[in-house]
């Protein structure tokens, strides 16, 4: 069906039927949010998390179900947004300001990089693998393991302590200085051996004749 959408070329088909059809979707969906927050039915904060949640569970599906590694990126980006606006519901405005810059931002763009500089394109196609009952049994497990967490939770009404970022930065760059340093050695690692290998298939591209 998209192929018959009359688009110019330099459109991506996926990503301009995927934003129609988020919008013929999400449209209706925020008109019945809005409709019960205005009747007293939900508060705004749950409307915001249920926006959040169904972001959050779209992206997931979109990053494990889409085969081109681009738009899951993409996904996956839209998934850590909603993340990052459930951490602002539990006030937690700095790790949604982490949340956003760093995983949002800096790990998906060194994914792109990574896969455009690695020429990903040209590894096959891995339609089915031995990895499935694994991948299944894991599954199961981390559902039983929420459905236990949710069952047994105290689902009170905690009170919210404000830290001041001081005392967080103190406490981050002095305590938990040597991870921080780790995390940044990990990925001066990841982006030189991107460049290694973008490197070495430059040079193993055969040479034009004039």
């Amino acid at each position: 069906m998209l192929k018959r959408i009359p688009l110019p070329a330099q459109f991506d088909r996926i990503i301009i039927g995927g934003g129609i059809t988020v919008g013929a979707i999400g449209v209706p969906l925020g008109i019945v949010l809005v409709t019960l927050v205005a009747f007293g039915v939900i508060s705004a904060p749950e409307m915001v998390f249920f926006v959040a949640a169904i972001i959050v569970i779209l992206g997931a599906l979109g990053c494990v179900l889409l085969p081109n590694i681009v738009h899951a990126a993409l996904s996956l980006t839209a998934t850590l947004i909603g993340v990052a606006a459930l951490y602002l519901l539990l006030m937690s405005e700095f790790l949604a300001l982490v949340q956003v810059l760093v995983y949002g931002g800096g790990v998906v763009l060194l994914l792109l990089f990574g896969l455009m500089m690695t020429n990903a394109q040209d590894d096959p196609v891995v339609t089915d693998g031995s990895q499935k009952p694994f991948a299944f049994l894991l599954v199961s497990l981390l559902i039983g393991t929420f459905i236990t967490l949710l069952l047994s939770g105290d689902w009170g009404n905690p009170t919210a302590h404000v830290v001041p970022f001081e005392l967080f930065g103190e406490r981050l760059f002095r305590e938990f200085a040597l991870p921080i340093i780790i995390v940044a050695v990990l990925l001066d690692v990841a982006i030189t051996g991107a460049l290694v290998n973008v490197h070495t298939a430059s040079n193993d591209l055969p040479e034009e004749s004039e």
